[in-house]
């Protein structure tokens, strides 16, 4: 390597998110120098802010709970979802793996994980949802940064945000410049963009998501697109640039959110003139769209305590009831009247549902009809938000990034929200899980090639 370089190093890791901090891991335990660079841990990633809920197939959780389903038929799921629009390849790459990223978190990581079997989520065949305690993203988080530490070969250099990529004469990619201004230049033999999406940057926004360009964003701010225009620049393609992931229960005012389990335990969604307005139990993504179109761009959940006693020991729930987002009353009458919507109304359209649920059959078309909803009622006000961009470089099924004639570009990968993604195009592809499972897979997936490349294994 060149003798300008600052620092050199055997894999460089721009970005410390799931998708980064999986690939260090497996590169540094088996033996590779790795270098993660960091925009700002302060600020976050969003795996932090999410649910943490890592989908898989196979799973000794699964087994143990009587839990079937193959990784194929969860495929199906994600292709089914998404309308086809996602490699086919990579989609059943990504769940083959599974099973493994669930014991690489737990056996290697140190990580307890526990499966969420208190619902499913909408396309889900089977239960599939893993999550640390809390089901919260930090301790994941902190769990793959300890397991980092541990690690002889590797170093994370916090506030030290990567700022373009370096070639040689050949286009092959050698290294990357960091630090603010680019002032650091450091040499790599492989280089992973694992910076995330563009969700930050109401520019690419504009661009390539309009119509979430303006809804209220909930990931960090580190999220400003950075890799996926430096693998434009180097000749990158990209895919499914419009898609994203929406989310329809952020509490308005307040920025917790209701419990996802909500919906599909019976829960449902009026606007503020007390009418329901869709299929309740939809994917809460395109959900999100749907409250935008609705008065205010704002909905009411309202579940029973049945609903509220399940949900009731996650921390984003308990957040949501600290910072005094729930109301609570013990008829429908005083529950509309704490939302301003009429209560005749909203009475009638209550009894419409649990008739609807005692039935059978709903005439929105959902498919959780569990049992009628009995007072006492709880409510909150929610809008739609977006969560983070799907789309991004377009990438093989060993996570190295590729030009529109399919070429790879030396030694170059991509993962987490700076890949495309695999809920293929707009909000209505995205299922539960799909941000993590692409993240940790393709993580996972580039630090096991680069490791193998670098020595000579490959």
């Amino acid at each position: 390597m060149s003798a300008a370089w600052d620092l050199e190093t055997g894999f460089l890791v721009v970005g410390a998110g799931a998708c980064g901090l999986m690939a260090a891991f497996a590169a540094a335990r088996r033996g590779v120098e790795v270098v993660v660079l960091e925009k700002s841990r302060r600020g976050g990633c969003n795996t932090e802010l999410a649910s943490g809920s890592v989908p898989a197939a196979g799973t000794r959780f699964q087994k143990a709970a009587g839990i079937e389903g193959s990784p194929e038929v969860m495929a199906e799921d994600i292709l089914r979802k998404n309308g086809g629009r996602a490699s086919r390849e990579i989609v059943l790459e990504l769940c083959r793996r599974s099973r493994d990223i669930i014991d690489v978190l737990v056996d290697e990581v140190g990580l307890p994980m526990e499966l969420n079997t208190d619902a499913g989520r909408a396309g889900f065949s089977f239960l599939r949802l893993h999550n640390p305690p809390g089901r919260t993203g930090g301790p994941l988080i902190q769990a793959l940064h300890d397991a980092l530490a541990r690690q002889p070969s590797a170093t994370v250099a916090d506030e030290t945000p990567g700022a373009g990529l370096v070639t040689d004469e050949a286009g092959a990619v050698v290294g990357a410049l960091a630090g603010d201004g680019g002032g650091q230049r450091i040499g790599a033999k492989k280089v992973l963009l694992a910076c995330d999406g563009f969700g930050a940057n109401r520019d690419m926004l504009r661009t390539w998501v309009p119509e979430a360009a303006e809804m209220e964003y909930i990931g960090t701010s580190n999220n400003t697109g950075e890799g996926v225009r430096w693998g434009m620049e180097l000749g990158a393609a990209v895919d499914h640039m419009t898609a994203y992931q929406g989310h329809g229960y952020i509490c308005a005012g307040y920025g917790t959110r209701l419990a996802p389990e909500i919906p599909q335990l019976g829960g449902i969604f009026v606007n503020l003139q007390g009418e329901r307005f869709t299929r309740d139990d939809q994917g809460y993504s395109e959900f999100a769209r749907e409250i935008m179109g609705q008065p205010g761009r704002v909905a009411v959940g309202i579940f029973d305590q049945r609903i509220h006693d399940v949900v009731a020991h996650t921390n984003h729930f308990k957040d949501t009831i600290a910072a005094g987002a729930l109301r609570r009353a013990d008829g429908i009458e005083a529950l509309a009247a704490a939302f301003r919507i009429d209560p005749a109304r909203l009475r009638a359209t209550l009894a419409d549902y649990n008739a609807g649920v005692a039935a059978g059959k709903d005439r929105f078309g959902r498919k959780a009809l569990v049992q009628p909803l009995a007072p006492p009622f709880y409510g909150a006000k929610v809008l739609g938000a977006l969560a983070h961009t799907q789309g991004g470089l377009r990438v093989d099924v060993q996570a190295r990034v590729l030009r529109p004639d399919g070429s790879v570009i030396p030694n170059l990968y991509a993962g987490g929200g700076t890949a495309a993604g695999i809920s293929g195009d707009g909000c209505d592809g995205y299922m539960s899980g799909n941000g993590l499972l692409s993240a940790l897979g393709l993580g996972l997936i580039a630090g096991e090639r680069a490791a193998a490349e670098i020595l000579g294994r490959g």
